[in-house]
């Protein structure tokens, strides 16, 4: 038997808090229903909200779950400091696991800065980095400007990163405009599958479609950072081809990919196929059997 992909997932989860975002939760419940992953660790960053927030919000989640033997660290709160518990962890199952660790990144980048740090091997260990953030171009939503996501909150840090690191997939946020949920679907889908986690679903992340509805004119969200998740595991889904990059430090303060720097060769994966993508992704949902009890 094939042995599983082992797998760190470093984010700022905030799924279920009110007025925060979902897709952290979602990329992590994608990982739990992909048969092929193993999660080994989820490290816990900044950005959707505070370091403590996430952190006991993750506890929360993998306790519903009943997925509570999953090692959860906490991460640096700012990028005042980059070395944490997660740091560590990362660093150290860079070594246990050299050659075939994934890292999923889905927020600030300053716990990968700090493994780095602790262990110059890191970059070259880890066989593929998956992130979600950056802009190529100016990004709108619902006829709106909006900000970029991750990598500017600690934009030394995302810097140093990409410099360094190989096999560098970035779920851009303008091509993450396709990673698109609407609410209409998402009601037909859960009510054609009763179930312990259609009811999950409707009870966590409704209120997400009722705030993107009210502040981003959408009848869905932008399921961001689930997009990040399939392109590392599922590349059938996607059109990837090799390109550069061009950041600087005053580049990315605000997410931008191109600002002048040196060239840093990386893939920018675009969704080919929406319809059969969003298809693929509910699916997996469903094969997460988290919710039910283990015999």
């Amino acid at each position: 038997m094939e042995s599983k992909i082992p797998l760190i997932i470093d984010c700022d989860c905030t799924l279920g808090i009110p007025g925060c975002d979902v897709d952290d939760g979602t990329a992590i419940l994608y990982m739990l229903g992909c048969s092929e992953v193993k999660i080994e660790g989820i490290t816990c960053s900044y950005g959707n909200s505070t370091q403590d927030n996430v952190y006991n919000n993750v506890k929360r989640l993998l306790k519903k779950w009943r997925c509570e033997e999953i090692p959860v660290l906490e991460g640096s709160p700012s990028p005042a400091g980059r070395i944490s518990p997660a740091a560590h962890f990362l660093a150290d199952m860079s070594e246990k696991y050299k050659g075939s660790l994934r890292v999923l990144c889905l927020g600030s980048t300053t716990n990968l800065a700090g493994a780095g740090d602790i262990n110059p091997d890191f970059y070259q260990n880890v066989k593929a980095f998956s992130f979600m953030g950056g802009l190529t171009e100016p990004l709108f939503v619902g006829g709106k400007p909006m900000g970029e996501l991750n990598f500017s909150i600690d934009y030394a840090s995302t810097v140093d990163i990409f410099s360094q690191a190989h096999d560098i997939y970035i779920a851009s946020a303008g091509n993450c405009l396709k990673s698109y949920f609407s609410e209409a679907q998402f009601h037909a889908v859960t009510e054609a599958n009763p179930c312990a986690m259609s009811d999950f679903l409707r009870e966590e992340i409704q209120y997400w479609y009722d705030y993107n509805r009210k502040y981003w004119n959408l009848e869905g969200f932008i399921n961001w950072d689930v997009m990040a998740a399939v392109q590392l595991v599922h590349p059938e889904y996607f059109n990837i081809k090799e390109t550069t990059i061009t950041p600087t430090h005053e580049s990315m303060k605000n997410g931008s990919l191109n600002g002048g720097g040196p060239e840093i060769k990386c893939f920018l994966p675009e969704i080919t196929d929406p319809a059969a993508y969003t298809e693929h992704v509910y699916q997996i949902y469903f094969n997460a059997k988290i919710l039910e009890e283990k015999k």
